[in-house]
């Protein structure tokens, strides 16, 4: 009775463990890299970022909790930012901003957030003021948006510097 008992709770953890990662698995670490918009007000400019899930809310889209952090460099000096995704469950092909930062007198700027609900990571824009202004830099995810400026790779190991197991280099808030 013992070893049934024992098999039918290691089946429930096997079980439970497969949805965690299947939740896990969606688009779950994302490693960014940015690169100018045609017309960009900051054609010298450049950036990376990285976009985790962190865990299933409910176990049910949309309730999807996700960190991100960002940092760029050659931006005008002394300026408000925004960083804005598209594919967020409200409307998954409008933008909306995850984070905002106003640059230091070098040009450089970063940020980072927390947020809930992303259906389809596709693009990230680095935008002049709000979610509404010019486009800067872009990363682009190019199963989705072939040609688009920059890039998004999702990769099983890339996370932040405070969760363990980490196997890249995420930017957080570097000076």
């Amino acid at each position: 009775m013992k070893q049934v008992l024992a098999a039918v709770v290691a089946v429930a953890a096997l079980g439970a463990v497969s949805a965690i990662t299947a939740l896990a698995a969606h688009e779950s670490n994302n490693a960014l890299t940015f690169a100018p918009v045609a017309g960009s007000p900051s054609p010298d400019a450049s950036g990376s970022g990285v976009i985790n899930y962190v865990k299933g809310i409910s176990g049910e889209e949309p309730d999807t909790a996700w960190t991100s952090s960002f940092h760029f460099t050659g931006l005008m000096p002394d300026t408000a930012y925004s960083v804005a995704v598209r594919g967020r469950f409200a409307d998954a092909a409008a933008f909306s901003d995850v984070c905002t930062f106003t640059t230091k007198s070098s040009g450089a700027g970063s940020c980072a957030s927390d947020f809930i609900g992303l259906q389809r990571l596709a693009i990230v824009q680095l935008r002049l003021g709000g979610e509404d202004g010019m486009p800067v830099l872009q990363a682009t995810r190019q199963s989705v948006a072939p040609g688009g400026p920059g890039e998004i790779v999702s990769r099983g190991g890339c996370r932040e510097p405070d969760q363990a197991g980490s196997t890249c280099e995420a930017p957080g808030l570097q000076p």
